[in-house]
């Protein structure tokens, strides 16, 4: 790099004036970013970059001018073979911070390959005003920054030089530079590796022009230039080749080594010569000495040594034209030989130079002079040419790169290449070396590109240290340049994110039921526990204690006449209990719970049995379809769909038909309709007609004659009427409001007609209920006298004319024996009608035009008859279930019916009497 470094001094002496553009850039602001500004030279290792513990670094270099400059870039690949291409490489206009969008982006990553090892080096072209080499997460990537296969540091690192170079009268010493990187570009060059330095404005010996334009046009290199030590010499003369293809200039090769003295002692002479090497078709001959001498072993001889010279004589030749072969002598070749009495006779003539082909041999003589005669003339050397009868071996030539091929592509980025041929080698020559084919990439024109996405960036921290939070990542648009489309689509995405729970202190749960007392008279202590929720994820435990007591049974203990005696009644055995308290024994095998039993105080003080009940016990069948529906209830709550809620109705109906066993059944399946109707209140399940069905079959076959005996007993602690009634309100508020069109829907049973009327409140009509000629009334309602009017006025009451989209749900139930079965009536009155039930959702504001019920008598009492309505869902000052006539007034029509107008809606309506008994 030093080399380099003072060779681009030459580059930088000049000042250089040019103005920086101002662009809406802001990518530098983290300090894993590198931003180059003013610079024309420089080289960095990706380790200073792009550090092995960093992520997402990225490097920027800014053209200073595009129109002035062109950006070279040269990378040396790492040695190391990576898992994944993390480094992306492109060029760029600008970059819009507000949009995340990068304006006329080109990628470079196809003439890179950071990632190929197939070759070394790579090389690229850039003329737009930024160049970005950026760290990224390849998709499916979990772990960052990414590990490389090799285990050395060294391996993984790669280095980069860049190069700014004018468009117009570059520097020699950049040049130098660029067209080195070039040559080496092209040497590499392959189809699937296409040099990525397409034009440059020096003239390289690789046969580029000086710029786009004089390349598209087609002119060429000038035959006089030459290229020498990296610099190209105008009107220079070009060094000719020998057959190897190796240069050199006419005129002297190099000297040879110096032979062997003459004379052992006594001061000898060594010689060396050279040859001329004339130029092609010129005939110009060298000037200079063709041999030269000099003295060796001086040291003194003995006495009667003899002393042999050799002359020292250095021949030259001038700098003339050989056009005489008579005067060749004259210029460095051999002369015939003269006759000189004091020269020794010539030495045999040299074997041949050369082992093949056309050679030199030559010949020596010595020079023997005395004091008494004359100084030897002449040569003391001679050359003739010989000829050796083996065939020289031949190497293999290239001939003239043909000219640059036109580009693949029209638009955009193409490539380019060009061939030579070699002659072929003869007589065991060597072939010839180098590439046969040179490929680059070009473009001539550019291409409308729509805009695309990059790969998403990581995700952001999670926003919350605990619990639920979110997290954002984003990606940046590349383009769209030229003309092309936008992107679509959204540069933020979020989602949720879930790091740890967050520490949850422990949380008293309610205290559990009071244990049995120590003692069952006189005072004893009861205990009760309760239990700590927790505490989580290194929360607080609970403060307070775990147990607490209580006093209990202070009252004094029973006379042996206040104890019930124990009694057995078959398998069941009922301990010895005081008066006041209740026994308890395990239902039977097919039932879970407690049978109960109290023993109370007759009129005289005297303990005594009450009949058992049986309250607590559910059959095994009722209690399964509980806990399957409050399984399916708890899915519901958490937004889960569970499937075969639909076969658990179906189940209800089929063991209900059959009856129930014990009084807890009644409870079991109150508490089934209840849940289901809370499951049919989320949008999670959608009940089918089926279901509907079902669930109204269900309420009828409770409300069978089989069961009068255990609803009175249900009664005494379980639901009375009005919690029937709200169960089927509640049941036709969410069934009507899940019906998708208007509609009138209608479920008979024996025991009861139930109409679910969905109506518009801009388009509504009068309802009259029961429809009698519905398909498949039973007969008790086909031919009651019972009938229920609710106009469409109520419906329309109170709303504002532009309240077009208003929709209500009308419910109305005619219950066969209801009233009998769950004792609606009082001691002191007579009920003397079926019950009926109108539901209004919404309720209405007000009521200008009346409810119509027209009850049919049960059976004919003298008197008067008074609607009595129960207040269950209407503003009423009554308590719920009392019975009440505010609101409703009596219009006899004959002997059998009576009519009622309603001017407010209640849980239900009945006919009733006060008894004459009373």
């Amino acid at each position: 790099m030093r080399s380099i470094g003072s060779a681009l001094n030459l580059l930088l002496v000049s000042p250089l004036y040019f103005v920086w553009t101002v662009v809406a850039l802001d990518l530098a602001q983290t300090p894993c970013t590198t931003l180059v500004q003013g610079k024309f030279f420089g080289y960095f290792s990706s380790f200073a970059v792009f550090p092995l513990n960093s992520s997402l670094c990225s490097w920027i270099i800014q053209n200073p001018d595009p129109r002035r400059y062109t950006l070279y870039m040269k990378i040396l690949k790492p040695s190391g073979v990576c898992d994944h291409q993390h480094i992306r490489t492109y060029q760029f206009d600008s970059f819009l911070e507000s949009t995340r969008t990068y304006l006329g982006m080109e990628s470079f990553d196809d003439v890179l390959k950071l990632c190929d090892g197939s070759t070394r080096f790579a090389f690229l072209q850039s003329n737009k005003q930024f160049l970005q080499m950026k760290q990224t997460a390849p998709p499916g990537v979990d772990t960052w920054p990414m590990r490389w296969k090799p285990t050395k540091a060294q391996e993984r690192d790669f280095s980069v030089e860049y190069l700014v170079v004018g468009n117009r009268n570059p520097s020699k010493a950049a040049c130098q530079m660029l067209c080195k990187w070039l040559d080496t570009c092209l040497a590499i060059s392959s189809s699937s590796h296409p040099c990525g330095i397409m034009q440059t404005p020096c003239s390289c010996s690789g046969g580029e022009v000086l710029d786009q334009a004089s390349e598209i046009l087609g002119f060429t290199r000038k035959k006089e230039d030459c290229y020498k030590d990296g610099i190209y010499l105008e009107n220079c003369v070009s060094s000719p080749k020998d057959g190897n293809g190796a240069e050199f200039l006419g005129g002297w090769n190099s000297w040879s080594a110096w032979g062997d003295c003459t004379k052992d002692c006594g001061g000898g002479l060594q010689t060396r010569m050279r040859s001329c090497q004339p130029l092609p078709n010129e005939g110009l001959a060298c000037e200079g000495v063709l041999e030269e001498g000099r003295l060796c072993n001086r040291k003194a001889c003995n006495t009667n040594g003899r002393y042999n010279s050799r002359s020292q004589s250095l021949r030259s030749t001038d700098n003339r034209k050989r056009e005489d072969p008579d005067d060749l002598q004259h210029y460095g070749y051999p002369a015939p030989q003269i006759g000189d009495p004091a020269a020794e006779e010539w030495s045999p003539w040299s074997v041949c130079s050369t082992t093949c082909g056309e050679g030199w041999q030559t010949r020596t003589r010595f020079c023997v002079s005395s004091s008494y005669s004359t100084q030897c003339s002449g040569p003391l050397r001679e050359q003739r040419q010989c000829n050796n009868s083996a065939v020289c071996p031949v190497h293999g030539t290239w001939d003239e790169w043909s000219p640059w091929s036109l580009c693949s592509s029209t638009c955009g980025r193409g490539y380019r290449d060009r061939t030579r041929t070699c002659k072929p080698p003869q007589f065991g020559g060597n072939p010839c070396e180098g590439p046969e084919k040179q490929t680059k990439f070009c473009n001539i024109a550019l291409c409308p590109v729509d805009g695309n996405w990059n790969e998403w960036s990581s995700w952001s921290s999670c926003s919350a240290s605990c619990s639920n939070g979110t997290q954002q990542r984003t990606r940046e648009c590349n383009g769209p340049s030229y003309g092309g489309a936008e992107c679509q689509g959204h540069w933020v995405e979020t989602r949720d994110c879930f790091l740890r729970q967050c520490p949850v202190d422990g949380k008293w749960q309610a205290w559990g039921v009071w244990g049995s007392c120590t003692a069952t008279c006189g005072g004893g202590t009861q205990r009760r526990d309760r239990v700590c929720y927790g505490p989580f994820f290194g929360g607080e435990t609970c403060q307070g204690p775990k147990e607490e007591y209580k006093q209990c049974n202070d009252r004094k203990c029973p006379e042996p006449h206040e104890i019930c005696d124990e009694e057995s009644l078959g398998p069941v055995v009922w301990k010895e209990t005081p008066a006041g308290d209740a026994a308890a024994v395990r239902c039977p095998r097919n039932a879970t719970g407690l049978i109960l039993r109290r023993c109370i105080l007759d009129e005289e003080g005297i303990a005594y049995w009450e009949p058992p009940t049986y309250i607590k016990c559910v059959s095994i069948d009722y209690r399964n379809i509980q806990m399957m529906t409050r399984e399916h209830l708890a899915k519901a709550q958490r937004g889960l769909m569970g499937d075969g809620l639909s076969d658990v109705l179906q189940n209800l109906v089929e063991i209900s038909q059959d009856g129930t066993s014990y009084s807890g059944d009644l409870l079991s399946t109150m508490d089934v309709l209840r849940n289901m109707t809370e499951i049919f209140r989320r949008a999670y399940h959608s009940p089918t007609s089926g279901d509907v069905q079902n669930f109204v079959q269900i309420i009828s076959n409770i409300l069978s004659e089989e069961n009068r005996e255990k609803w009175e007993e249900a009664q005494l602690i379980g639901p009375n009427a009005k919690e029937l009634f709200r169960l089927v309100e509640d049941f036709i508020d969410v069934i009507g409001f899940r019906m998708k069109d208007f509609r009138d829907s209608y479920q008979v049973t024996d025991n009861l007609v139930l109409g679910i009327h969905k109506l518009p409140a801009n388009a509504a009509t009068d309802i009259t209920f029961p429809m009698k000629g519905w398909r498949g009334m039973v007969d008790w309602a086909k031919n009651s006298e019972d009938k229920v009017t609710v106009s469409k006025s109520i419906l329309s009451s109170g709303l504002s004319v532009s309240d077009d989209s208003s929709v209500f749900v009308v419910g109305t139930v005619l219950y066969r024996n209801v009233g009998n079965i769950l004792s609606l009536q009082r001691n002191s009155t007579v009920l003397n009608s079926k019950v009926i039930s109108v539901t209004v959702k919404p309720f209405p504001r007000s009521l200008l035009t009346p409810l119509e019920i027209e009850f049919s008598h049960l059976y004919n009492v003298s008197g008067s008859w008074e609607p009595a309505p129960s207040h269950g869902s209407s503003a009423s000052a009554s308590p719920p279930g009392a019975w009440s006539w505010r609101g409703c007034r009596t219009v006899p029509l004959d002997a059998s019916r009576t009519k009622c107008l309603c001017d407010r809606l209640s849980a239900f309506a009945i006919l009733a009497q006060l008894s004459p008994d009373m």
